[in-house]
Order: structure tokens, then sequence, then C-alpha cells
């Protein structure tokens, strides 16, 4: 027998190598103080990287076009959604829009990086000689300038006549002299494009234009209210609206930037199969009328199929602004007849991908690059309907409630063009409580008679998508309300009521929140089933996020003979839950007294957690209970003196012997209790993962000081003692394990726990010996009996795979480009120190070892990463 010297040695030498392979592991997290990670694949990653490094995070997973995320290190996330697309995916990754234009090898030009893949006509053709020319001119003269989409999606708005090479700048195309004395201008915005006509010169025979659209199969455009265009499905449903076209001189107010002297535009449109032409008829009038200024712009507003929306009304206007780069509000100066031009802008975002959360501050960002002047004024965001492209100055959506006023006034003629917020908080609290699609806005000028109201912001379609409107929103989630309700000793339900012998029992639950580094405070409320009435609420101590709540009653409040049913909430320091768990009865009754089979289940069960309550079982002649789950069958015999545990699934069969059985077992619950005569009673629990446990009940000082399980495993398995006491069974080819693994561990013993009477630890140890696990619990007749020691929790490998995957994953999140070869250190971790609370060695480690800012933080986190918790819980 090795001397306690050896022993001691032997142990240092564990302890050293598990200590070694955490330094190795918090050596990758130092590295972030010289290398910082930005963004990360998961929320749980993105959190503890954000812990880490104490700075946002984004989370990779929780991209969308228009949506990004962020981690930060409090613990929250905070979501930045843009009105309009800011990125797409291009060849299988994410990219930022780009809508600088470039010619491409064919002399056609497209946008860098475009949603709806636009494509614009390079030089070809001839010019005609006139537009009337032009309008009157064959179908077969056509050709596609603008295009979106492809397939059967494709839309192309065509020209008829010859096109000159354009001029790029940005994401504006300029074809010059497209026509006599005007140009041919397309912008491409991030939701599509826009396009129209700029005469530098008063045309000599009118101005008329014909405009060919492709449109995609099945689609009817038709003539729509207000002089613009319904595009239809074959079923007849409106999918999109073109808004009539208008026209304007080179008249523009200073201050309001408005353009003073604009005119409608007539048009009419007619389908031939899937083409359908827009036949625009300008005034000749007032093209020729001598207060018009030149150059005169005719926008046709080709965008059509936009289906992302934000827009603008204005008094006395009765186009559809969606497709405009500009949102509005407020009074520029000027009438439209008699009618003051007041505008008041619409926008509406997603709003589901924050449904339900805990909302702590939320901002409406406008990029204000236009004010009437540089004194602030007043503007206010309401909550309102949603808009559409049929949305009018006499036809707006209701507002409801006024949410914020912001005096935020910014303008580039003041030099300080930029962003103007308001803090919506409140709206954003209430889209998430209604867990809301979509939430909608109407924003105004406070007062509408004042010029100095007056404000242009960017829209959606803006070219810079770093300026276009965005919503940031900043939330959390509420703990859940508790699971798994149970009253006790012996915490054993019949039909669904639990019963115990004391008007003090202890209630329970286990705990379940989405942040796991939050201390839960478990709220009981226990009312008497009788009369209705609540008889107490009892506030439980702090516990660890999934984890249990437990409370003892206090004397007086229960009375014997009653029912009563208690129901939780639970609070995490910061939120509440969403209201209470369904109830869950006991009855009071003192003279009960549970056989000696309860009464052993009851004390194993009053040292487990909640949630280890067993899986649901059968029997047979056999097998007391068999539980059968995903990964095994677990069949716990009657005879337990005679017969083994039998545990089998795909990887390996395994007969786990059960000290100090009886011959003869009581089943209770799914669970198998062997009372004896001796000092020890056994209880086997079949787990919910697969697995099961053994606790021995040591009634009194002449119980073993030993307790043997054998097992039995296929050939060529290795047994391995992890330094946290912990024994791992691997398969052949993985003895070491500090080499990669060529199998995974088979199965694992977890490490072994003994209590007293007043929940106090007892010393207790393996050791292996041969096919034998043999556990020694240090305990002397001074002792507070029962003990309650726990001998064997066995599960398989899926357990370990999980685990040891699940802290590699997080390591390799947050490894530096260049460091990829740390990823196996968090497997070996698991695997060299025990599956069983890698975390807990990281905490030792911690206390004992001077650690770096960077590995105290990494512990920190490390131990609050709730796919770790979950993963490595056994």
């Amino acid at each position: 027998m090795a001397s306690a010297d050896e022993r001691g040695n032997a142990s240092g030498s564990a302890t050293e190598q598990a200590e070694q392979a955490v330094s190795d592991l918090l050596e990758t997290v130092q590295a972030l103080e010289e290398h910082p990670i930005s963004e990360a694949e998961t929320p749980e990653a993105a959190l503890t990287a954000a812990k880490v490094q104490d700075r946002r995070v984004e989370v990779l997973q929780m991209r969308t076009e228009t949506d990004t995320v962020y981690a930060n290190a409090d613990g929250t996330l905070t979501r930045i959604s843009a009105a309009g697309p800011v990125r797409m995916v291009k060849d299988g990754r994410w990219v930022d829009v780009d809508l600088d234009l470039k010619r491409s090898a064919d002399g056609n030009v497209t946008a860098a990086a475009h949603p709806e893949g636009l494509r614009m006509a390079g030089e070809g053709g001839s010019k005609a000689r006139s537009l009337k020319a032009a309008a009157s001119a064959p179908d077969d003269a056509a050709r596609d300038l603008v295009t979106l989409g492809s397939g059967d999606q494709k839309v192309a708005l065509q020209w008829k006549g010859g096109l000159p090479a354009p001029q790029l700048a940005d994401n504006v195309a300029t074809y010059p002299d497209a026509v006599p004395g005007g140009d041919l201008v397309v912008e491409a915005t991030r939701t599509g494009f826009e396009q129209y006509l700029k005469l530098r010169k008063q045309p000599k025979d009118g101005a008329p234009l014909v405009m060919p659209l492709v449109l995609p199969d099945g689609m009817k455009a038709e003539q729509g209210a207000g002089g613009g265009v319904d595009f239809r499905t074959a079923s007849g449903e409106v999918v999109a609206t073109m808004p009539a076209p208008t026209m304007w001189d080179s008249q523009i107010d200073a201050r309001s930037l408005e353009h003073t002297n604009r005119k409608k535009v007539a048009m009419t449109v007619t389908q031939s199969g899937d083409t359908a032409e827009l036949s625009l008829r300008p005034d000749t009038a007032w093209l020729t009328d001598e207060h018009t200024q030149y150059p005169v712009t005719i926008d046709p507003s080709t965008d059509a199929l936009d289906v992302l929306f934000d827009t603008f009304v204005q008094g006395g206007d009765t186009t559809d602004q969606s497709v405009n780069t500009d949102l509005k509000v407020g009074w520029p100066g000027d009438y439209e007849g008699s009618t003051k031009r007041v505008a008041r802008s619409f926008l509406t975002f997603r709003t589901s991908n924050f449904a339900d959360a805990l909302v702590s501050k939320a901002h409406l960002k406008m990029w204000n690059y236009h004010s009437w002047s540089c004194e602030k004024r007043d503007w206010e965001v309401w909550a309102s309907g949603a808009a559409d492209k049929n949305t009018r100055w006499t036809k707006q959506p209701t507002r409801t409630d006024k949410i914020a006023t912001s005096s935020e006034t910014k303008s580039a003629a003041c030099k300080t063009e930029g962003w103007a917020t308001a803090d919506v908080t409140s709206l954003a609290k209430t889209w998430s409580s209604a867990k809301a699609e979509t939430g909608s806005i109407a924003l105004k000028a406070a007062n509408e008679d004042d010029v100095h109201t007056w404000k242009r912001f960017y829209s959606a379609d803006v070219a810079d998508q770093t300026k276009i409107p965005t919503l940031e929103v900043t939330y959390n989630y509420r703990p859940y309300n508790g699971t798994n309700l149970q009253a006790g000793a012996p915490f054993i339900s019949t039909g669904g009521i639990f019963k115990v012998n004391s008007t003090t029992p202890t209630l329970r639950f286990s705990t379940e929140d989405t942040n796991g580094d939050d201390n839960i405070v478990g709220t009981y409320e226990i009312t008497d089933t009788a009369t209705g009435k609540v008889v107490t609420t009892l506030n439980a101590a702090p516990a660890a996020a999934n984890s249990t709540s437990q409370i003892k009653v206090p004397a007086g409040k229960l009375t014997n003979g009653k029912t009563y049913s208690f129901r939780t909430t639970t609070f995490d320091g910061e939120h509440y839950a969403n209201g209470w768990s369904a109830p869950v009865r006991f009855t009071v009754d003192t003279a009960w007294k549970p056989t000696a089979a309860e009464s052993a289940l009851g004390l194993a069960n009053t040292y487990s957690d909640a949630a280890d309550i067993t899986a649901a079982t059968s029997s047979d002649s056999t097998y007391a209970s068999i539980a059968v789950t995903e990964d095994n069958i677990v069949s716990i015999p009657w005879d337990g003196k005679n017969q083994s545990i039998s545990i089998k699934n795909d990887i390996m069969p395994n007969q786990l012997s059960i000290p100090e059985a009886g011959a003869k077992g009581t089943q209770v619950g799914g669970n198998v209790v062997y009372n004896t005569s001796g000092p020890v009673d056994t209880v086997v629990q079949p787990t919910a993962d697969g697995g099961s446990r053994t606790l021995n009940i040591l009634k009194n000082s002449a119980a073993p000081k030993t307790y043997e399980t054998s097992f039995q495993i296929p050939a060529g398995m290795s047994v391995v003692t992890h330094d946290d006491g912990s024994v791992s069974l691997y398969s052949p080819g993985d003895t070491n394990p500090d080499v990669a693994p060529a199998k995974e561990a088979a199965a694992f013993f977890d490490a072994p726990w003994a209590k007293d009477a007043n929940g106090h630890d007892i010393p207790t140890s393996y050791k292996v010996v041969g096919n034998k696990i043999v556990q020694s619990v240090e305990f002397n007749a001074s002792s507070a009996f029962p003990i309650v020691i726990d001998p064997g929790f066995w599960s398989t490998t899926w357990k370990i795979t999980k685990c040891a995957a699940t802290v590699a994953s997080v390591v390799f999140a947050l490894t530096p480009a260049g460091s990829s070869t740390k990823i196996w250190t968090a497997v070996r971790l698991v695997k060299r120190i025990g599956v069983k609370k890698t975390a807990n060695l990281i905490r030792t480690y911690a206390k004992r070892r001077k650690m770096t800012s960077a590995h105290r933080k990494a512990v920190a986190a490390l131990l609050g990463i709730t796919a770790v918790k979950n993963a490595c819980k056994f």
C-alpha cells in the first residue's frame, strides 16, 4: 500500500497538471488584452467576451439585413435596428450594402452590393432626336435601363432610344444628353432606385416620356388613385404602389430646401403581356412659362417594388413619398393653394427580435442634415398605426400616444449635421410586452405653425447606410417562474399531491433564467385550497440561476389536516418573472408516518436538487424501475443484493452493483429503495439524463466506512481517476488525457459526497481497485446521523462530450486569430480534471494563485456562461 507521502505526491502532481490546464485556458483569454475581439458567434460567447473585455461584442448569430445585436459587459443585449437594409448575403457571407456604382467589363453598371442586384445600362444605341421622337419609337426600340432581381422576380425599367456612357459618382449614374438638352439620372437606393430626367433648357416639342416596365410573371399594373400605379398579383392583391410623378424647377427656398415651383405630371398606364407602359405628359404650359427656371427635373418615381418602408406626408401633396430619401417634419413656410405645407413622417421597425424582453432603454436616432435655423425647436415622437404607400396628408395613420419630445436640432448649415435622438424607451417596452412583430411611429413638429421647427432627416433609402433611421434598444430577459415545485420531505407526490407530516415543511422549485450568472430570489405564495385565501407569502434566500430554491415554512402558518397549494415567482435582482407558476398542492398530516422506503427516499431527496427527480418509469418481473431515455435504458432490479443495475446504450453495456442493497426493493415513484434491518438503507434513482445515482443512508455509527461499486465494461477500456475525485472510463486509444482524443470517454462516475443530518459535509473519497470503485467515508460515533452518501452518480459519454464540446466552443469563440491550436485545451481540461464542475477547479485555482485582471475576468465570465453551466451540470 502506498504511504501517505506517496499519495500526497501523486495528488500534488495531478493538481499541478490540472492547474496547468487551467492556466493554458486562461492564457488564451489574457491574449484578448492585446488582440480584443469585436464579434462572437453565439450570445453566450459574445456575453462572455464582453464581460472579459469590458466592451461590447457583436453576436453574429443574431445579425439580419437590418439588425445588429451587441452583448454588453453587464450581461444585457443592445439591438440596433435600421429602417432599411444595412447588409446583405453575398457569396454566402454577410457584406455591407454598398451602393457605389462601378462599370463592368461589358460596359454596363452595377452597384457594389445591392440587396436586389441593381444593374444599369451602359452605352449603346442611337440617341433620340427629341423626347417626342423617343416616346413614339416602336416597342422593339426599348432597352433595359435599370433591372432589379433575376429570373421570375426580375423587374426592368426600360428606355426608348440610345444611351451614352454614364458618368458615375458614388451611387448616381448620369447619362449626359440622353435627349437633346437633357440628362437622364439614375440613383441607386438601398431598397431600389430613383430615376429622373433633368432638362437643362426648354424642350421644343414638349417633354412626353414613355417608359416600359417589365414585371414579374403574373403581375398586373393598373391606374391607381392620385395618378399613380397599383401593382397586383394574379389574385388581385395590391403588393406595391408607384406614386404619381412630379416635376420641379431650380427654385429652392434657402431656409427649408423645398422646391418652391412644383407641378404634378399626368401619367397613364397600359399593359401588354408582362410589360407595362408608363406614359408621362408634363404640362407644356408650365414648361414654357416665363416663371419656370431651368434646369427642370421630371421625376417618374419608378421604384415600383420597394418592400421596406418609411414615408412622409405634406399638406397639399397627393403623391406617395415612400421612395424619397428624405423624411420631413414641420412647416417650411409655404402653401399649396390655401393649404399649409406642413410635413409629418412615419416609420415602421421590426420589433419581434426583442419581443417579451425587458427593455432598459431605447432611442430613436434620425440623421438631421438640415433645419430651418440653428435654434433648438421641439419635435415629437408618437405611437401610431402603420403607414403604407397610400398614406397621404388626407389619409394619415392614427396617432395614439405622444411618446417623446426632443429638442435636438442639427443642420449642415450650422455645421452640426448629425444624429438627433429621442428617448422611446416606454414605447419599446410596450412593443416588447405585446410581443409585436413590428412597431410604428409618427414624427411631427411640436408647433406646426413655427417655421423654425422645420427639419429634414434622411430616410431608409439614403445611400449612406450610416445615416439611415435607427432604433437602438438595450434589453435583458426576465427569469422564468419556478418549475418542478415540490413539498417535503420526503418530496414524494401521489396523484400530483405532495404529503408532509410537519406544519413547517420545506417547499422548493427549480430556478430557470436565460442569464446564467443571476442569483434568483424565489417568492412562495401559499393558499388554503378550501377557502381560496392566501395564508402567507415568503421570500427564500437567493439561489443560483438554474439550481434549486427552497424555504422552510415558519411555524404558525399552516394547520394540520388542511390541504394547501403554493405557487412561485422569481426576481433576479433587477426583474421579476412574468406572473406566477402553476400551483402545486400538498396536504399537512402530522399523524402520517412515511413507510421505511418513503423515509429513506425522503432523506435522499432532501440532499438532491429539485430537478433531480427521476424520469418516468415502468417495471417488469426482474426490474422494479425501468427508465428509457433518448440515450440509455436504465433498469434497477427488485433484488439489489443478487442483481445489478443494467445500463444499455449504443456505446457500451454496463452492469453496476448496488452497495449495501437488500434482496428486496420497493418501488416508490420510479425510485427503488432497499430497506434493511441493518445500519444502512439504499436508494437508487434513474436520472432524467440517462444515468443512475445510488445513495446510501447511514443510520448510525455501526455503518461500514467503505462502500464498493463493481462495474462490468467491455475489454480494453481503462479507468482514470481525476483530481476532483471523479472517475472516467475511456475507450481504447484514449488512455492519455494529454493527447487529443482518438475516442471520447465512454462513461464516468461523478465525485462522491456525504452529508450529515445537519447538512454538513463529511469527508469522503474514491479509489479504484480493479473493476471496483471503493468509497471511504470518515465519520465517527459523534457524527450527526443519519448520514447520506453518494457512492455512484453514473452518466454516459454524451454528457462528457457535450460538456467538453461546449467549453471548447466557448474557448474557440474567445480565441484570437492565429491561436486556434488552443482549442483542444478545453477538451483536455475537462478530461484531465474530470467532468464534474470544471469551473469549480477554476474557482479554486483563482483563490490560490495570483492572476492578471484578464484572468480574473475570465474566471467570472466562464462560471456564468449559461451554455457551460447547463452542459456541464451533473
